[in-house]
């Protein structure tokens, strides 16, 4: 009789859409994680240990993080590592349930218990030659989950012994994880307690702490810690100040300051400005934009999917806007669509928002430009691609339009995520009773976003089809998008860096040499940042 956990176990497999037959480990995603986190070198020691006790016995050791995400593989067998390592179990392997089914790790996981999987009980036939002994790792703390590990054999006898020196191995990791946190928690709650009292705002923040005084409480919002944790990864060092709008709209000036001694802790004081909507970057000041509308063009540049549409809308505000797309020429033929626009120049009413213009052939830009120079029609308001890929004509007439908005990418927007998410599940389903958790904000500002706005609508769209109301966790997000990348994890200063790479290697159609000689460094550091930021010919490199 098949015990109840395993059947669960089975049932969850089957509605994630593993199939028993599973041969898909070569397309297993390999993530990368880092070889020094706090996770293993917690294990390091015990793990060490528990290699010499099963010297011999041909057993194996798997260590996975929060996300089920190998991080440590030993093994007594070098043949057994052969066998797991045809089957794809490698250092980055996600052994989840919804990639390959019921298994001690990903079991152990989902149940958040210790677990042991006889070799017929796993859901796919490969793993039915082992018996699988898990057993979950969670902080002593926050009793938050930190990871899973694994006694892997390919006898199918139970030996009684294995559970109860996994469970005792898993808690010696949870004291070194206690040990590892209080010097850091003691330092971050000195910093906190010292400040607390005040009767501004103070929150500070730690790798699995967050303490707020009252008056922090009362400002903040969940989405808002989300946003907390992103700036600290953004802070390289000592103190900056910000301006950041909360979830409820109000717009705070945040100091931050890292904490000595708390291992990357972070301590934030709030000032509150007024209460307005996030707004994307300006060359131009938003007053004399607004004012401006009324004499001359704006342009509004960025990549597609940061949102010129809809800051089209914003700025024209009262009128009704109403869109020309220069892409249309495809469809409609050059002749019909200049027609068009001729003769809605000719009517000094309403604001006009032509998008686009790095598609528009070059002979009618000039009647753009001309129509600018004149001074009469609608008002105007154009949309391209970021400055920087402009040319020619083209980039003569941007430079017409005295006053722009630089939309940025999404991926470096990450404070104004939750309330840009929260939006866009509004207007997808305006009934929809959800609420992304702090968890879900910090991975999706994680992602790297090349589909900018379009594609975390996408993303949310997925969500809202599959949740109509309570917690939405990262369990929830496409399963591409569970997972962090690097690109949060580098500072704001390597984000900028990485962006203007990139940005060279496009302009130079990838070529190296030149590209090195425009950022004004020597080839042979171009190449030791494009290795220390994992940037591919295609761009950035995300495992």
């Amino acid at each position: 009789m098949t015990r109840p956990e395993i059947e669960l176990s089975w049932k969850r497999s089957k509605l994630s859409g593993v199939e028993p037959e599973f041969s898909g480990f070569a397309d297993l995603p390999v993530v990368e994680f880092d070889p020094a986190g706090r996770l293993v070198e917690a294990a390091a020691p015990v793990l060490d240990r528990m290699a010499g006790a099963l010297a011999g016995t041909a057993f194996s050791l798997l260590l996975a993080d929060r996300d089920c995400r190998l991080v440590y593989r030993w093994f007594d067998d070098p043949r057994f590592e052969s066998a797991l390592e045809t089957l794809g179990i490698r250092d980055g392997a996600s052994m989840a349930e919804e990639k390959i089914g019921t298994n001690a790790l990903g079991t152990a996981i989902e149940t958040r218990q210790g677990i042991v999987v006889h070799g017929a009980e796993h859901y796919i036939e490969p793993f039915k030659a082992f018996t699988c002994y898990g057993h979950p790792i969670r902080h002593p703390v926050t009793r938050r989950l930190e990871g899973v590990l694994d006694i892997t054999g390919s006898s199918p006898a139970m030996n009684p012994l294995l559970a109860p020196f996994l469970m005792r191995a898993a808690e010696d990791i949870e004291q070194r994880l206690l040990d590892q946190a209080k010097a850091s928690e003691r330092a971050l709650l000195a910093a906190f307690q010292s400040v607390s009292r005040q009767r501004r705002a103070v929150a500070a923040v730690g790798d699995d702490i967050i303490l707020s005084n009252k008056s922090a409480l009362d400002l903040l919002s969940p989405a808002d810690y989300a946003v907390l944790r992103m700036l600290t990864d953004d802070l390289d060092r000592g103190a900056r100040s910000t301006d950041l709008t909360l979830d409820s709209g109000v717009v705070v000036r945040a100091h931050l300051a890292r904490i000595a001694g708390a291992g990357g802790g972070t301590l934030f004081h709030f000032a509150p400005i007024e209460s307005r909507s996030a707004r994307p970057v300006r060359l131009t000041p938003r007053r004399d934009i607004e004012t401006t509308m009324r004499t001359g063009p704006v342009l509004i540049a960025g990549a597609r999917g940061t949102g010129r549409s809809t800051e089209a809308r914003r700025l024209a505000r009262e009128d009704m806007v109403e869109f020309r797309d220069c892409a249309d020429i495809a469809v409609e033929g050059e002749q019909p669509w200049v027609k068009r626009l001729r003769e809605r120049l000719g009517q000094p009413i309403g604001t006009l928002c032509v998008e686009n213009i790095d598609l528009l052939p070059e002979p009618p830009v000039g009647i753009l430009t001309d129509a600018i120079s004149a001074g009469h029609g609608p008002r105007l308001i154009l949309t391209s691609s970021p400055l920087s890929e402009l040319a020619g004509a083209h980039a003569a007439l941007a430079a017409v339009c005295l006053h722009r908005v630089e939309m940025p990418l999404l991926r470096n927007r990450g404070p104004e995520l939750a309330a840009m998410a929260e939006r866009i599940v509004r207007e997808l389903d305006p009934t929809a009773r959800i609420r992304l958790l702090p968890s879900v904000i910090e991975v999706l500002a994680a992602q790297p976003w090349p589909g900018n706005l379009h594609e975390l609508k996408a993303v949310l769209a997925h969500v809202v089809q599959r949740r109509h109301e309570g917690d939405v966790t990262v369990g929830d997000l496409p399963a591409p998008y569970r997972v962090a990348s690097r690109v949060r994890r580098l500072s704001g200063r390597e984000r900028a860096e990485l962006d203007a790479i990139i940005e060279a290697l496009r302009r130079h159609n990838g070529n190296k040499l030149k590209a090195a000689r425009d950022l004004g460094i020597s080839r042979t550091t171009l190449y030791a940042r494009l290795k220390a930021l994992r940037i591919t010919d295609g761009g950035l490199s995300i495992s």
